[in-house]
């Protein structure tokens, strides 16, 4: 059984514990073990949301690790980088038969532990638990971020994604009118006023124009175009009220004539 040390140099100078005094501990936690510290691994440079397993020095770490073996390190923030890969690296590191023991939590937060000759859990199974609570958490809030971002965009005409409709294009961050296939909207339109079905104008413009079209495809085409339309006009509207904020507070003047009041 084999310990080996996993020395951490924040990118903060001001914040960072000296490599010496890393070892140091590391090594009396070791004793207190029952372990000798074989070897030491000190990551500098990278910062603290980089995975564990994608670290340069973590990895060799990783890739020479066997059963039985002990990791121990000054503090586990130094070795999560996030709730997400804290989960994965402890749930590994278990399947693995590897512990890893952190001296701020003062636990084997992998393996079980013998305590006065009783095999206990210890705060494994608690950490592990409370690391995919936060997984989940941070998960569901980056979820929802990305809903509401959505939302906003959406809410000032902006382009949000899937299927660009018939009559429209693409420019920058909006949907803009496509003439020419704005020119077959209208098309359709009138011969709609004229009566014709859906089926009739489908064949309309593959004779005319070469375009096919379902007839399901043109209903939604027109349903689509008024949306857009009145989404454009929203948007324009909006631009010109942030360039004119007077247009928003703006009231006729009152001309009526003053009325003077009469005393005597």
């Amino acid at each position: 059984m084999r310990a080996l040390g996993y020395i951490f140099l924040t990118i903060d100078r001001a914040a960072q514990v000296a490599v010496g005094e890393q070892q140091r501990v590391i090594q009396a936690c070791a004793t207190s073990l029952g372990l000798t510290v074989e070897d030491f691994f000190v990551e500098q440079g990278t910062s603290l949301k980089s995975p564990f397993r994608e670290r340069k020095e973590a990895a060799g770490l990783l890739a020479g690790v066997q059963s039985g073996d002990t990791l121990i390190t000054l503090k586990s923030e130094w070795v999560f980088g996030s709730a997400k890969e804290g989960v994965r690296l402890v749930s590994m590191l278990k399947k693995m038969s590897v512990g890893l023991y952190c001296i701020d939590l003062n636990e084997n937060i992998s393996l079980a532990t013998e305590r006065k000759l009783v095999v206990s859990e210890g705060g494994s199974t608690l950490i592990l638990a409370v690391l995919k609570a936060l997984a989940a958490c941070d998960s569901s809030k980056h979820g929802e971020s990305i809903k509401a971002a959505k939302r906003h965009q959406k809410s000032e005409g902006k382009y949000v994604g899937g299927p660009v409709p018939f009559g429209w294009q693409l420019e920058g961050e909006y949907l803009v009118q496509d003439l020419k296939q704005q020119q077959l909207i209208r098309e359709i339109i009138k011969l709609r006023a004229d009566r014709w079905s859906y089926r009739d104008i489908v064949q309309k413009l593959q004779e005319r124009h070469n375009v096919r079209l379902s007839h399901e495809g043109i209903r939604r085409i027109l349903v689509s175009n008024v949306q857009k339309k009145e989404e454009e006009k929203k948007r324009e509207l909006g631009g010109k009220k942030r360039k004119n904020p007077e247009l928003i507070t703006h009231k006729e003047p009152d001309n009526r004539p003053l009325k003077v009041e009469r005393h005597g």
